[in-house]
């Protein structure tokens, strides 16, 4: 079965598609919950100083902490399943969801990608191998494909780089490179 998005090229045969991984998601919505308990326990606060107000407010923390959580989740579940990016044997394009109309579409050429980096924001996500995969390009600064959220991100980041060794030294074999398999390492061979 072929993998189609939006902006593909005829002919264009897509390797690998990465999506955030759902542990990413989890976290979001549990800061989320996190936020909307805070900010209901600062609004019964300042119910408990002022008490002329006190029955409004509670009320108001009630209902904006639910509209918090609904509206949260709502935007949780939109951006963590709409964002996605290609790795295709001409390009990675990444498609990231940024206001609920909206979604941008970043891509870069291998002609115009230098090389590709992986790494984790902090130890946490080291253990859990989720990290961000940033592809920079040649000349351009600032014009870089960033991707969070990378369950196996090295990984990646090194199918990534052999697709560019292969495309600027090999040309002629970009056509025999095999989609990326989300296993562990020695496990690949096994699909």
């Amino acid at each position: 079965m072929a993998i189609e998005f939006d902006g593909q090229q005829t002919g264009e045969r897509t390797l690998y598609v990465v999506t955030p991984h759902q542990f990413a998601k989890y976290v979001a919505l549990i800061r989320l919950v996190f936020l909307s308990l805070f900010f209901f326990l600062i609004l019964q606060l300042i119910a408990s100083v002022l008490t002329r107000a006190a029955e409004p407010l509670q009320t108001a923390s009630v209902v904006l902490s639910g509209i918090l959580l609904i509206v949260g989740f709502w935007w949780n579940n939109t951006i963590y399943g709409k964002s996605k990016t290609y790795i295709t044997d001409r390009r990675i394009i990444r498609f990231e969801v940024m206001t609920p109309f909206f979604t941008t579409k970043r891509a870069l050429f291998w002609n115009e990608a230098l090389k590709a980096k992986g790494y984790a924001p902090n130890i946490f996500w080291k253990m859990l191998k989720i990290g961000k995969v940033r592809v920079e390009p040649q000349i351009a600064q600032g014009e870089d494909v960033l991707v969070n959220d990378v369950f196996l991100y090295d990984d990646v980041a090194n199918y990534i780089d052999k697709i560019l060794f292969t495309f600027k030294n090999k040309p002629g074999e970009i056509a025999l490179i095999k989609p990326f398999v989300l296993k562990p390492r020695g496990q690949r061979d096994a699909a």
